[in-house]
C-alpha cells in the first residue's frame, strides 16, 4: 500500500510528548501496518523499526527461513531497546504479531524502561488482505519476496487474539482515513491521554 496523503493532526515533537510509547501493529498482511507505520513516523515523529528491512540488511539473499526470521526479531528487539535508552517513542513494523510470545517478548523489553505499549489492532478481513498482497505482489511494492496472497492464510490460521487492550483500526476504510485513526489514537497516548 503507498503512503496516502496527509491529512493528520499537528505533528508532535518528540520532546513535547508527554508519555514515551511503543507501537505494535498487529494484523494480516496486508492490512495496512506499514502503511500506518510511515504515517506514524512522518506525522509524530515516531521511530519506525522495520522487521522487513533489517531481515534484508541481515540476509542479502534471504531464503525466509525460520532462523532468518527469528534473527531479525531479534535486532527488532535490540533496536527497540536501543531507542528505549534514547528515549525515544517507536512503532515496530513489518511484523503480523500472530503469535502473542512475539508481542510479550517486545513487552518485556521496555518494561524496564518505563515506556507504554500501545498495541494497536489493523483489522482486516483476509478478502481485503489477499486483494492487497496480490496488488502489491503484481507492482512488487514490498520488501518482503514470501508476501504472497497465501501467506496471509497461514498467518490468519495460526493468529492469537490481540491483546485486550488493543486499539482498533478498521482496515476496511481507505488507507488515508486509516491513518487518520491511528494517528490521532497515538497522539492522544503521546499526550498521556486514555483513549
Amino acid at each position: 500500500m503507498d503512503t496516502p496523503p496527509a491529512e493528520p493532526a499537528a505533528p508532535i515533537a518528540a520532546e513535547a510528548a508527554a508519555a514515551q510509547i511503543v507501537v505494535a501493529l498487529i494484523g494480516l498482511p496486508g492490512a495496512g501496518k506499514s502503511t500506518i507505520a510511515r504515517a506514524l513516523e512522518d506525522h509524530l515523529r515516531l521511530r519506525r523499526i522495520c522487521r522487513d528491512a533489517i531481515r534484508a540488511a541481515m540476509f542479502p539473499r534471504c531464503s525466509y527461513s525460520f532462523l532468518e526470521k527469528r534473527a531479525a526479531f531479534r535486532g527488532v528487539v535490540q533496536a527497540l531497546e536501543i531507542n528505549c535508552m534514547l528515549g525515544v517513542s517507536s512503532v515496530l513494523d513489518g511484523m503480523t504479531f500472530s503469535a502473542r510470545a512475539d508481542y510479550e517478548r517486545i513487552v518485556e523489553a521496555v518494561r524496564p524502561f518505563g515506556f507504554a505499549m500501545v498495541p494497536l489492532w489493523v483489522d482486516c478481513s483476509p478478502e481485503r488482505a489477499r486483494e492487497r498482497v496480490q496488488r502489491d505482489l503484481a507492482a512488487n511494492r514490498h520488501r518482503a519476496a514470501d508476501r504472497t496472497p497465501d501467506l496471509v492464510d497461514e498467518v490468519r490460521q495460526r493468529a492469537q487474539p490481540p491483546p485486550a487492550d488493543a486499539l482498533r483500526i478498521d482496515a476496511e476504510q481507505p488507507a488515508s482515513a486509516m491513518c487518520r485513526e491511528a494517528v490521532r489514537l497515538v497522539a492522544a497516548r503521546l499526550q498521556g491521554e486514555q483513549t
